[in-house]
């Protein structure tokens, strides 16, 4: 008698707690939902929580409710994978394996079947998702070329870390022509970011093959295209993502000697930065990218031999930097102060300059880089 009591009370225990975890899995679902659009890799947040809700459930023997969890959650996912697989393979394979579980749970072995093949050639190397792909893409090209392209994508990234850079060019060219393709046919904006990504990747590695000319026209497209998007919605992601692209275009034309060129597309981001700053005024991060902006102007006016325009431009990038230091840490700022040192010596101004590029020496030797 006392032990059928302690098994019921057992039993009793056990629902009390399962029917808290649901709860929670659900508010989580909830709470992630609403913050799938406003906050950044808030989608990615929200497959999470769907895929543990599915999990759950799996576990309290409710696979028919845990499947539609799993489902969204793989959804998802597939954007963010088709347009940066490097960055987000993990958590699709992941939400993949749990639907496979939960489809094999409901006894429907093909679909699970397929949906672990996938999960499984993401944790592969590069190239063999890139076959996987292939043959999917051949099969249900509608489907699977998104999925494809960014393999093929991420082989070039795979590529370039292994000091391989110019094996990538051909699976870059490979990835922009499906991508065009895939934009062209699917009106998802998702789609079209996923081709400024290859083409501005391409046209960094014809750069850095010391190929810049040929280079060029994918950095202008990807600008185009980018500019278009910030037409159709211009919010602050996608202005920022637009002052990101116009960053390699103006770099890539002042190495080719064609500053005067660059000039209008530099103003063009500190007027984008700028915007975006006074949006985002609680944010002191994207000050970094106004003081950037601001030093390239200034240097690019410097190399017109137009230094006076130059100064007042890069000492509010001094400033901003200065301000952001305890965030961003000294090396932007070293850059900008020895920046200032030479438009202050074109200006005949020696002692300001050399005090200048004192500080920035007692900051430290340091590379610009964007933020």
């Amino acid at each position: 008698m006392v032990r059928r009591q302690e098994r019921r009370w057992g039993a009793v225990v056990a629902k009390v707690r399962s029917s808290r975890q649901l709860r929670a899995a659900r508010k989580s679902v909830a709470f992630h939902r609403g913050l799938a659009e406003e906050v950044v890799g808030g989608r990615l947040m929200l497959a999470r929580s769907l895929r543990a809700l599915g999990e759950l459930l799996a576990q309290l023997d409710r696979p028919a409710e845990g499947l539609p969890c799993a489902e969204e959650a793989v959804d998802l996912c597939r954007g963010p994978a088709e347009t940066d697989l490097a960055s987000h393979r993990s958590d699709l394979a992941e939400c993949l394996g749990t639907l496979g579980d939960l489809l094999a749970e409901l006894d429907r072995p093909g679909a699970a079947q397929a949906a672990r093949d996938e999960a499984t050639a993401l944790e592969g190397e590069p190239e063999d998702v890139i076959v996987f792909y292939r043959r999917l893409a051949e099969a249900d090209p509608d489907r699977y070329r998104p999925a494809l392209a960014a393999s093929l994508h991420d082989q070039h990234s795979w590529l370039k870390q292994e000091n391989r850079s110019a094996e990538a060019v051909p699976f870059l060219q490979e990835a922009i022509a499906l991508r065009r393709d895939v934009a062209e046919a699917d009106a998802d904006p998702l789609r079209r970011v996923a081709l400024t990504r290859s083409l501005l990747g391409l046209g960094r590695l014809l750069t850095q093959l010391d190929r810049p000319a040929e280079g060029l026209p994918f950095v202008e497209e990807a600008v185009a295209v980018r500019r278009d998007l910030v037409e159709r919605d211009p919010n602050f992601r996608r202005r920022v993502a637009l002052a990101m692209t116009l960053y390699a275009l103006v770099g890539m034309l002042a190495q080719l000697e064609r500053q005067a060129e660059a000039l209008p597309f530099a103003r063009e981001t500190v007027d984008l930065w700028r915007g975006v700053v006074e949006e985002r005024y609680w944010d002191r991060r994207y000050g970094g990218g106004l003081a950037f902006s601001l030093r390239t102007l200034g240097e690019l006016l410097a190399q017109l031999d137009r230094p006076a325009e130059a100064l007042p431009l890069v000492e509010e990038a001094v400033d901003l930097h200065r301000g952001l230091a305890n965030i961003q840490g000294s090396r932007l700022l070293a850059a900008s102060l020895r920046t200032l040192a030479d438009v202050l010596a074109a200006l005949d101004r020696p002692t300001e300059a050399q005090a200048a590029r004192d500080e920035a020496t007692a900051l430290g030797e340091t590379k610009s880089e964007a933020p």
